[in-house]
């Protein structure tokens, strides 16, 4: 027998319970509504921690289930966790919560309670077999885990919206909102994992797309977190100016395989739903497609990026449909409607109330540093206290490492 604990909660929200009369009249009452989270102490499978729960509470940031796993970071508990959250609001199926999983690391020892770091990770697909935490080794690809862990720091890494849960996909890319709340959510979580000995102070990072739910996150927290103290973020090569990204990556082999995931994400996450707008036009793989290459895209949309990566074999594929110019139909970055959407989406539009640190490498071919600069201009704009460096000689991926240092430190040691 695996040794279950159980952690109730008491929610925020209020049911309530409509009781029948005599006479068909009916009284109204309000009583606390308790949640029991699942508590696995030792790994459980695969099939076990992604399946469904029986029971979703309408709160966002709520415990549903935590399953312990073996970290590969010295002295740190590993524990995939699934809790609630905000869903998106828009799109076929607006959702009022959703139910997301992510990773938590809680550092050994005992004493006083500990600061979180939440990390954003860079576009893995949008596939609900995608997520970081379903991988071999959940937590491999944390940014500056064992540090963070060494100096007494929780670090906790959503998998997003979409991702994780089998049925539940796919991931709503790129959006903004999503990506803040699920960073947002899986901290207020933490509380629920047994000997967390979480704070209330917490600090924002990631890198691409992670970046851009790092920015998110750090527009949002105020409003969405009040009970938190957010202190940083800090955002390497962020997914920030949008339309200027897919602008400029289109003709890349890299570009076009983040436009697959974006329009086999959009597609099922904003069609039109009464037909007013063509098939041609609208949030469709027949609008930003070739037709030549509508089954390449699908393939894309079903592809991971991590674990051990089902994208590489598309990459030949990719690069021919480019040099024939029958990738796309519409160039996402210029071209309506999506090119707004991905306007609307962009980081910047909010100011963020702490330090935030913007990091890309000079050679990124990705997130050039012309798009970070646009969105350092832009947050400088609103009053946000903002940084941007770059990194002589790295790429998207080698500037991670050269910044990594100086990210840590930043978000530890945050400029007054």
């Amino acid at each position: 027998m695996r040794p279950i604990r159980s952690t109730a909660f008491l929610l925020i929200g209020l049911l309530t319970i409509i009781t029948a009369a005599c006479g068909g009249s009916t009284k109204d009452s309000t009583a606390p509504i308790k949640f029991t989270a699942e508590i696995h102490e030792t790994p459980i499978s695969d099939a076990e921690f992604y399946a469904p729960p029986t029971m979703t509470p309408q709160a966002p940031g709520v415990l549903i289930r935590a399953a312990a796993f073996e970290s590969s970071i010295a002295h740190a508990r590993g524990w995939r966790v699934m809790f609630t959250s905000e869903g998106t609001h828009e799109g076929l199926t607006p959702q009022i919560a959703s139910i997301e999983t992510g990773v938590v690391l809680l550092p050994d020892g005992s004493g006083d309670t500990r600061p979180v770091a939440v990390w954003g990770h860079p576009t893995t697909g949008i596939a609900t077999a995608c997520a970081p935490s379903r991988q071999k080794v959940p937590d491999s690809n944390i940014a500056g885990a064992q540090q963070l862990i060494d100096s007494g720091w929780i670090v906790a890494a959503p998998d997003y919206e979409g991702l994780g849960i089998d049925g539940f996909g796919p991931h709503p890319y790129m959006v903004g909102d999503s990506l803040g709340h699920s960073m947002l959510d899986i901290v207020r979580a933490i509380e629920g994992v047994p000997d967390s000995k979480r704070s209330d102070t917490f600090a924002a990072y990631g890198h691409s797309e992670g970046g851009q739910a790092a920015l998110f996150a750090g527009q949002l927290a105020a409003s969405y977190t009040p009970e938190l103290h957010l202190t940083s973020v800090a955002a390497m090569a962020p997914s920030g100016e949008l339309d200027q990204i897919f602008s400029e990556d289109h003709t890349t082999v890299t570009g076009a395989l983040l436009g697959g995931f974006l329009g086999g994400s959009w597609s099922k996450w904003f069609p039109d739903t009464n037909g007013s707008v063509p098939l041609d036009d609208g949030f469709t793989s027949e609008s930003l497609f070739d037709h030549a290459s509508w089954k390449l895209a699908d393939n894309i949309a079903a592809a991971c990026s991590v674990g051990e990566p089902s994208v590489i074999p598309l990459w030949g594929q990719i690069q021919t449909a480019l040099d024939a110019g029958t990738f796309w139909r519409r160039n996402p970055g210029t071209d309506s409607p999506w090119s707004v959407k991905l306007a609307e989406n962009s980081a910047g539009q909010e100011p963020i109330s702490v330090p935030v640190l913007l990091t890309v490498g000079a050679a990124d071919d990705i997130v050039s540093p012309a798009a970070v600069s646009a969105t350092e201009a832009r947050y400088r704009a609103n009053g946000t206290n903002v940084t941007m460096r770059t990194f002589a000689g790295g790429d998207h991926m080698s500037g991670v490492s050269l910044a990594l240092s100086d990210v840590l430190l930043f978000l530890q040691n945050p400029p007054r």
